[in-house]
């Protein structure tokens, strides 16, 4: 279903740019967003949905140094959406999510041959247990002192919708202990397991003194993004080939505001959703404009009440679990606008 979204996503690429000519971008020189990547698994060619093949990788690598592309820490990254300061043109992140041990073996070493800087988030009780798929501490502690930056993503990667407040809060404060004993301070940044998060979970982290939180769904993070749902675009094997990372490397976030509804979790009575936003008036050519819920096949029904209000339909219901909805549209020097949202449906089956 989602390759063959993408796959109806990169013949639009193809035949819209004679529309994206005609479109005036936001920006010259830079921009108020950022794409941030999210990999798992680097040469685990057994495990597809996480992995990205090494060739892939260094495509990746390449095309990040030679395309024009600025490629920022994180964390620099992060100050700048919270100030409102200016990012240059085409700014990418790079995250790794779960301290596997292929991250240490192949993909930082590449990654520090190139320069280019990364941040690992890590859940800690695979490292404390030992396990030979992932990382040691020794190895994080190397990592880190070659300028490595490590993120918060709890202790025991728990699903913490279904988990709940209070259970997730001792998970997290289990993974702070932890460390602060191998590392000596608990990481500001934080990235949701599974990319799950609701209002309550949202504010639990705020409390706990986080600088801002991560999810997985695809979009850049701008300025009016919210610090604590922050988008990333999940890169595996099947998703990298170079289509589509210029794709997505290449987009700028969608300037919205007044999204409904702000709360991801949607219960029956609610589903599917009555989704929409406003697009701020410096975006011309909305007519271009198309959203792809995750389970459909095909785009939905847009629904304009004004020039700048999209509502998107469909009939439809979400199915239980994770879902998402991407909305994209040219924007202008080749590349695109790209916003995306994340919607969970109570009930389905934990992975």
């Amino acid at each position: 279903m989602i390759q063959r979204l993408m796959h109806r996503l990169l013949g639009l690429f193809a035949t819209a740019m004679l529309i994206n000519s005609l479109v005036v971008p936001t920006a010259t020189g830079q921009d108020q967003s950022a794409v941030v990547l999210l990999y798992h698994r680097f040469g685990e060619d057994n495990l597809p949905s996480t992995n990205i093949k090494l060739d892939q990788f260094d495509a990746h690598i390449e095309e990040l140094k030679t395309g024009g592309y600025t490629v920022m820490r994180l964390s620099d990254v992060v100050d700048r959406l919270k100030s409102h300061t200016p990012l240059p043109e085409k700014t990418v992140v790079i995250t790794v999510d779960d301290a596997y041990k292929s991250v240490f073996t192949e993909g930082w070493p590449r990654l520090k041959a190139a320069e280019l800087p990364l941040t690992l988030f890590i859940s800690t009780d695979p490292v404390d247990e030992n396990n030979p798929n992932y990382m040691s501490w020794d190895n994080i502690r190397q990592l880190q002192s070659e300028g490595v930056d490590i993120g918060h993503h709890t202790a025991s990667h728990l699903h913490m919708i279904y988990e709940g407040k209070e259970t997730s809060r001792a998970d997290i404060e289990k993974a702070s202990a932890r460390f602060t004993a191998e590392l000596g301070s608990v990481p500001e940044l934080f990235a949701y397991p599974y990319g799950e998060y609701d209002p309550g979970l949202k504010d639990t982290v705020i409390t706990m003194g986080f600088k801002a939180a991560f999810a997985q769904y695809s979009g850049p993070a701008a300025h009016w993004s919210d610090l604590f749902s922050l988008p990333r675009f999940p890169v595996n094997e099947r998703f990298g080939d170079m289509n589509r990372f210029r794709l997505i490397a290449g987009t700028r976030a969608l300037p919205v505001d007044d999204i409904t509804p702000l709360d991801p979790v949607i219960t029956d009575d609610k589903n599917p959703p009555v989704f929409g936003f406003t697009v701020d008036t410096t975006v011309n050519g909305l007519s271009a404009m198309a959203c792809y819920p995750s389970h459909l096949g095909r785009a939905a029904e847009l629904v304009r009440p004004n020039d700048n209000r999209m509502e998107v339909r469909f009939d439809e219901p979400f199915p239980r679990g994770r879902n998402r909805i991407n909305c994209t549209m040219p924007a202008g020097d080749g590349r695109w606008y790209w916003m995306g949202r994340f919607f969970y449906v109570p009930g389905g089956t934990l992975d």
